[in-house]
Parts: structure tokens; C-alpha cells; sequence
């Protein structure tokens, strides 16, 4: 459990900001790195190799780079496989949810394509994505896909948003500051 707990405070401080992770006391595991996700090749902790490029692939059509950073600068598939990895001491059954949700991603992506999704294009991918979707714009229809697609789409977001990138770089968050005075609405049509 220690060896997770360090592990687990190595990643924080990859994750963090590193203004702030500069600030926190680390108890004697080391400095904070000075490098930034993405900087160094990662080796994947639960995930096969063929297995993590999938899950960098899907979180890159779910927030893909455009003019402002994505999934891909936000290293969502490094906290995604740090998640699963993790899980193995608090919920078990996370770990078979992905395992079976790419193993199902593969079948649809046989059977619709006959090959496997890593093979596929990039059209025949967000395609595909796009289908398993299908039940979040019309719940009255279903999709064998569609939790996969849940799990997928729920976690990117959550890796994004609570990175350095998403947070601060994206959404601007300038820390715990607050308003001597809240300015109210300013839509005129409100008024």
C-alpha cells in the first residue's frame, strides 16, 4: 500500500499545477518534477500498449485539439490509465468495465469494419464513436456501445478538467480568490 501511496503522490505532483505543487510539503519523496506531462515516454501501468494508444485516440476524438489545447496536452489517457491502475485497491470492478468496454469497442469495430479499431481511419473511428453515442441524443434508442462510450466520454472529461491544461489554461482558474462584490448578471435581457 505504501509503494501506491507513493506512486499515487508522484502522480499528483505530475498532475497538479506546478505553481502549487511547488507549495505542497512532499515528506520527503522528492521534489516535484520539472517536466511536463507529455515530456517523457510513458509506459502505461494497467493498460497493454495496443490497449492505451485506443484509449489516447478515444479521448483525443472526445477533446480534440484545436485552437486551444485537448485531451492529447492534457495527458487525460496517462490519468485515465492511472485511475484504472489505482482502482485495483478500491474497486476492482473498474478495471473489468474498461477491459470489457475495449474489448466490446474492438468487436462493434470488427464487425462494422472487419479490422480492429486501431486499423481504422480516423473518419471510420469518430464514426463509429459517433454511433455508440447514438442513445445520448435519442434515448429511445440503444447501442451495445453506449456505456463504453459513457465511461470513455465521463472520465476524459473529468482527466481534462482537473488537469493543469483544462483548469488553468483552458478555463482560466486563477486559484481561490474571491469577489469583494458579485456584479450580478450583465445580459441585458435579464435586467
Amino acid at each position: 500500500m505504501l509503494a501506491s501511496t507513493a506512486a499515487g503522490r508522484q502522480f499528483l505532483d505530475d498532475w497538479l499545477p506546478q505553481a502549487q505543487a511547488a507549495t505542497m510539503p512532499h515528506h520527503g519523496h522528492g521534489a516535484p518534477p520539472q517536466t511536463p506531462v507529455g515530456s517523457e515516454p510513458y509506459l502505461p501501468r494497467f493498460f497493454k500498449p495496443e490497449e492505451y494508444r485506443t484509449i489516447e485516440i478515444l479521448t483525443e476524438i472526445i477533446i480534440p485539439t484545436d485552437d486551444k489545447p485537448g485531451a492529447k496536452e492534457a495527458g487525460a489517457a496517462r490519468f485515465i490509465d492511472f485511475l484504472v491502475f489505482s482502482a485495483a485497491e478500491f474497486r476492482p470492478s473498474m478495471q473489468k468495465e474498461w477491459t470489457a468496454g475495449l474489448a466490446t469497442l474492438d468487436r462493434l469495430s470488427r464487425g462494422k469494419f472487419s479490422r480492429p479499431f486501431l486499423e481504422l481511419s480516423e473518419d471510420e473511428r469518430v464514426g463509429l464513436l459517433t454511433e455508440m453515442s447514438l442513445p445520448e441524443r435519442d434515448p429511445k434508442r440503444s447501442h451495445d456501445g453506449y456505456e463504453f462510450y459513457r465511461l470513455i466520454k465521463e472520465t476524459t472529461v473529468e482527466a481534462f478538467y482537473s488537469s493543469r491544461v483544462g483548469l488553468i489554461d483552458v478555463l482560466g482558474y486563477q486559484g481561490l480568490t474571491y469577489l469583494a462584490e458579485f456584479p450580478g448578471c450583465t445580459h441585458p435581457e435579464h435586467h
